[in-house]
């Protein structure tokens, strides 16, 4: 599942605001994809993700967070 860099940096802000996990980019795009699928998920089933980056090394990059 494709999503936009937008996408990305939004989920990934989203992440750090409304949970307080504090995530990068890649696991922003994961977020990301996961909620362009939920519709398509049958009640009951599972989806499993790994967030294998934090959001410290994205500091730097202006209007991220």
């Amino acid at each position: 599942v494709q999503v936009s860099e937008e996408d990305a940096f939004d989920m990934a802000r989203q992440c750090a605001k409304k949970e307080g996990i504090f995530v990068g980019i890649s696991s922003g795009a994961t977020l990301a994809a996961v909620k362009n699928i939920q519709d398509d998920v049958a009640a009951g089933d599972k989806i499993l993700i790994f967030s294998y980056d934090s959001g410290e090394r994205y500091l730097s990059i202006e209007d991220l967070f």
